[in-house]
């Protein structure tokens, strides 16, 4: 790993994924919400896409990547995994499936590979924004490529 390479980095360079990754200016200090990232980099909160870790009742570990203006729709994505009940993933198993810091976790280069699912308005654009795996790091990507990389499903999910 190069630097400061952060793993999503590292992962884009060796898998030649096409994606730029761009600095935003926020505070360092304290965490920094989605929207409050979108609204400081002049991203459309439509555009910007949060991860979030989930754990099903079965106590498995998923991806659901949905628009920082919108809520995870958790019914939904329990239909769609094949459970009954999903609910966000407690700090520290999120921490350690992914590597990264709550806040700053990006849907590439996650220290464990889990079923992740993208909400299908993300389609809707030729390209949209994720975390590039540190705060104020984001990657613009198109989703389709988003998906292959990541093995990810497109589902209404939001």
């Amino acid at each position: 790993m190069a630097k400061n390479e952060t793993a999503a980095e590292r992962f884009v360079r060796l898998n030649r994924i096409a994606g730029t990754f761009r600095e935003i200016d926020v505070p360092k200090d304290r965490k920094t919400s989605a929207l409050e990232m979108a609204a400081a980099s002049g991203i459309e909160p439509k555009r910007l896409f949060k991860t979030l870790i989930v754990e099903t009742e079965e106590r498995k570990l998923a991806v659901a990547v949905v628009p920082a203006s919108r809520d995870l729709d958790r019914k939904a994505l329990a239909r769609v995994i094949g459970t009954k009940r999903v609910d966000l993933a407690p700090k520290d198993k999120a921490v350690k499936a992914t590597g990264y810091q709550m806040g700053a976790c990006s849907p590439l280069g996650q220290a464990k590979r889990l079923p992740m699912f993208i909400d299908e308005s993300a389609k809707s654009f030729a390209t949209i924004f994720v975390s590039g795996g540190a705060y104020g790091l984001e990657l613009e990507i198109a989703a389709e490529e988003l998906a292959r990389a990541a093995g990810a499903v497109f589902a209404g999910i939001c």
